[in-house]
């Protein structure tokens, strides 16, 4: 194979945006997708669609802006959340529609990628087959062609963060008689799960309460979803409407106002309005009023309070602090009337060991099991070998990059300053509810696991990338945003690869490196800050983005120097939710202003 324009690791909802944006740029390019799974879609793979998988998005919230997913055509109705699915089913039109199936090579795992003298890059990939139980690996007879090695002038990383499942250490797992597998294989274990009597969770993400559902609701097992006392404990479960001015969380998160209510250093649109909420005491208080409130509104219509089986299912901080742990109350009947008829009872508990058996609890539980469902998150980076020695680290995945503590406390002074409500952190109650403000001080944890460290969370800050412009990385982060975010973040590596981004070099003058490595780790820091572990956010590991997303798009479109304020009026622009219909032809707007 000759050399290729660009290679993008990854075929899910991120690299098919890539895919899609930089074919719109450059028609001619000779681009590869490669995908280690059996189908596109990343989460959204025909062999990860398990029973009852739905997105936190309605109808018209999750799809590109310029290839509408209509309802009819996939016998789903506006206003509905969309199944897993017809996700599928949608990206599979898509890469139709933009002639990328021809592109993409599936069962390639990507073994090792070498940076080249000239810039360039080997990626070296092996095909794979999958076992009985449905998990990957590789060829046990390999054929000619199941290794090879393909050399690309340019490369995006859209491996997501849902890849690499993580597995906690389970002393006695090998004495245990039942069945223990990842959330991740959900659906080829899903007979597992029909033949139990009584399924232990780990976990309370959405995962893992979608796991709890079908245990009970479709299959009639009895659940115990097991929650870790250190970690954030149950996530917060929204309504799937909100009565009042907002209709959805997708809603509420993408408008402006809201935006204002949150200390985000992305964007320049309502700068001024931000900071005098965020900076000033009578600000704080008004900030502190709305998050108590919206806690209350959903402790209410959720009814937490009003039995002791969901009593236990009541969040342990506040929506103030979530992440995107969170999720939709999208399923048939009602989640909650489960835990209070007694088919889900929550724990919070560390699994400490299992016997043959029984799982073990350490506060002295012991739960009679057939089957135990890990809902335990999943490993940062991506699981490819870098080469040579030191690329790793100088890209900035998570735990390579050696840690400055010098410009680390200087940065997060700088936060403190522009957002004075991150100095103190969640003191969690369980179960209970906590509102912003009124913790001790925050402390450093982690201080030498670092997250990723990427500027504008796309590319390396190291100064040889920023000149060679050949490596991107696209979705290492999470929103409920994922539609809107991939085509701006797409657009954005497109411009930064061909050159035309002003700041990185585009109008001819030299960047300025120590300003792009103080604003990459200023924003890292302030999502480690924003979204911490004990809350259940990601923000020690990667961007964990909510109410700040639409700041973010902003700030990248300001990059680009196109309008970023995308509505036809002033109350629109402050109180209407941004939609993906918003962002329509934004590439063929790129292309024309010729910038």
């Amino acid at each position: 194979m000759g050399p290729v324009d660009l290679v993008i690791i990854g075929a899910g909802w991120n690299g098919l945006a890539m895919a899609k944006t930089y074919l719109e740029a450059h028609g001619e390019a000779h681009i590869l997708i490669l995908d280690y799974a059996e189908s596109i879609g990343g989460t959204w793979a025909d062999e990860r669609l398990y029973p009852g998988l739905k997105t936190n998005n309605i109808v018209g919230s999750y799809e590109f802006s310029d290839f509408a997913l209509v309802p009819e055509k996939y016998g789903i109705k506006p206003g509905q959340h969309i199944p897993g699915r017809v996700v599928h089913e949608y990206l599979c039109d898509f890469c139709k529609r933009y002639d990328l199936e021809s592109r993409i090579r599936l069962r390639t795992k990507v073994e090792e990628v070498t940076l080249l003298s000239n810039g360039s890059w080997k990626i070296n990939y092996s095909t794979i087959t999958t076992s009985s139980e449905g998990e990957w690996v590789k060829e046990s007879s390999p054929a000619p062609e199941s290794t090879g090695e393909i050399v690309a002038s340019r490369l995006v990383l859209a491996t997501g963060l849902t890849s690499e499942p993580f597995m906690p250490p389970l002393p006695g797992r090998e004495a245990f008689k039942g069945h223990v597998f990842h959330a991740k294989d959900f659906k080829p274990r899903a007979k597992d799960l029909a033949s139990s009597k009584s399924v232990v969770v780990i976990g309370g993400n959405k995962s893992a309460w979608d796991v709890c559902y079908s245990s009970a609701a479709r299959f009639g097992a009895d659940a115990h979803m097991v929650m870790r006392r250190s970690g954030g404990g149950p996530s917060w479960v929204w309504p799937a409407r909100l009565s009042g001015f907002f209709t959805s969380l997708s809603a509420l998160s993408s408008t402006r106002f809201v935006s204002w209510l949150d200390p985000s250093p992305f964007g320049p649109s309502g700068w001024p309005i931000r900071a005098v909420m965020n900076r000033t005491w009578l600000g704080r208080k008004m900030i502190s009023f709305f998050w108590s409130r919206l806690d209350a509104k959903v402790v209410s219509l959720n009814a937490y309070d009003n039995h002791e089986g969901t009593t236990s299912l009541k969040p342990w901080t506040s929506t103030y602090w979530m992440g995107n742990s969170l999720g939709i109350h999208n399923y048939e009947t009602h989640w909650f009337d489960l835990a209070r008829n007694g088919k889900i009872t929550a724990h919070a508990a560390e699994v400490v060991s299992l016997s043959e058996h029984a799982v073990h609890l350490s506060d002295g539980t012991s739960i009679e099991a057939d089957t135990l469902v890990c809902c335990t998150g999943w490993q940062a980076r991506p699981n490819i070998k870098f080469s040579p020695k030191g690329v790793s680290a100088r890209i900035g995945f998570p735990g390579e990059l050696l840690e400055e503590p010098i410009l680390q406390a200087k940065v997060r002074g700088d936060v403190l300053r522009s957002a004075p409500m991150l100095g103190s952190q969640p003191v969690r109650q369980l179960p209970g509810i906590l509102y912003p403000g009124i913790a001790p001080p925050r402390e450093v944890k982690d201080a030498n696991s670092s997250p990723y460290r990427l500027y504008r969370f796309v590319v390396p800050y190291d100064k040889s990338f920023i000149r060679q412009r050949n490596l991107a990385v696209i979705g290492a982060h999470i929103t409920i945003h994922t539609a809107i975010l991939s085509q701006a973040q797409a657009l954005w590596i497109t411009a930064f690869f061909d050159g035309r981004i002003p700041h990185l070099g585009g109008t001819g003058k030299e960047p300025d490196y120590e300003k792009i490595k103080y604003d990459t780790w200023y924003h890292t820091e302030f999502e480690r800050m924003r979204r911490p572990k004990e809350t259940g956010g990601a923000g020690e590991r990667y961007p964990d983005l909510v109410v700040d997303s639409i700041p973010y798009v902003d700030m990248l479109l300001s990059d680009l120097e196109l309008p970023y304020h995308r509505k036809q009026s002033m109350y629109k622009e402050i109180f209407e939710p941004y939609q993906v219909a918003d962002y329509k032809g934004l590439v063929e707007e790129w292309l024309k202003a010729g910038i």
